[in-house]
C-alpha cells in the first residue's frame, strides 16, 4: 500500500487484521502436534491460551491506527479469534505457494514448510500494515516505532517463533520485501509517506539492533 495517506480508516484495519490473522491460524498449528490432523486444531483453544498477547497486539493496533472502536469490532466480523477449522488451503495462502496443491499437502513435511514461509510472510505483512497505518495517521516515529516491535515481539511468539532477535529478522525481511516499492523514485508514494516511512525504518532499526 503506497498511497497510505488516501486510505480509509477500515482498509487500513484490515490490512492488520488480515495478517494477523494468519498468524493466529499458524501459531495454533505449531503449537499442535505433528499427529494432530489440521482439522483438529483448535483455534479457540489457541486464542484462549495467548489471550493477554492478542490483546496486546490489538491495543497497539489500536493506538497506532488511532482506530474508533467500531473499526475494532471489525475483528469480530473476520471471526479469526473464534474457533474454526484450519485447512491445508488456507496454510497454503499463508504462505504463499511455498508447497504444491496435492494430495500430499497435509503431510507434515508440507505442513512444517507452510508454517515457516507462512510465519514469515505474515509477521512481514502485519509490520508493513502496522508501519503505513502509523505513516498515514502521522505518528510520531520514535515512540510509535517502540509498539511496533513490542507488537511483532508478540506476534513472533503467537506463531510460534521464540528464538531471540525475531523481531530484527521480520524488520530486515520486511525492509527488503516491501521499503523498495515505497522509496524508490519509481514509487508513486508522495515525498511526506517516503519521509513517513524512512523515519519510522531508521527508528525500528535502532530499536531492534539494541537488543
Amino acid at each position: 500500500m503506497n498511497n497510505v495517506s488516501e486510505a480509509s480508516e477500515t482498509s487500513l484495519a484490515r490490512e492488520i487484521f488480515g495478517p494477523l490473522g494468519g498468524i493466529v491460524e499458524i501459531g495454533a498449528v505449531a503449537e499442535s502436534d505433528e499427529s494432530v490432523p489440521l482439522n483438529r486444531v483448535s483455534v479457540g483453544d489457541f486464542v484462549n491460551r495467548n489471550h493477554n498477547d492478542l490483546h496486546r497486539i490489538l491495543q497497539i493496533t489500536q493506538t497506532v491506527g488511532s482506530f474508533h472502536e467500531s473499526t475494532m469490532a471489525l475483528v469480530d466480523d473476520l471471526g479469526w479469534h473464534a474457533d474454526h477449522e484450519v485447512t491445508a488451503p488456507s496454510l497454503l495462502l499463508w504462505s504463499g505457494g511455498i508447497e504444491k496443491y496435492s494430495p500430499d499437502i497435509e503431510a507434515p513435511e508440507a505442513v512444517h514448510r507452510m508454517l515457516g514461509a507462512g510465519g514469515d510472510v505474515q509477521l512481514v505483512g502485519f509490520m508493513h500494515a502496522l508501519v503505513g497505518a502509523a505513516v498515514a495517521r502521522n505518528q510520531p516515529a520514535v515512540p510509535t516505532s517502540e509498539l511496533i516491535v513490542e507488537a511483532i515481539q508478540k506476534a513472533c511468539a503467537v506463531a510460534g517463533i521464540h528464538e531471540s532477535g525475531a523481531d530484527r529478522t521480520t524488520f530486515r525481511m520486511w525492509r527488503v520485501a516491501h521499503l523498495p516499492a515505497v522509496l524508490m523514485p519509481s514509487s508513486n508514494s508522495s515525498e511526506a509517506v517516503k519521509t513517513g516511512y524512512r523515519s519510522f525504518a531508521h527508528a525500528i532499526e535502532r530499536i531492534v539492533s539494541s537488543h
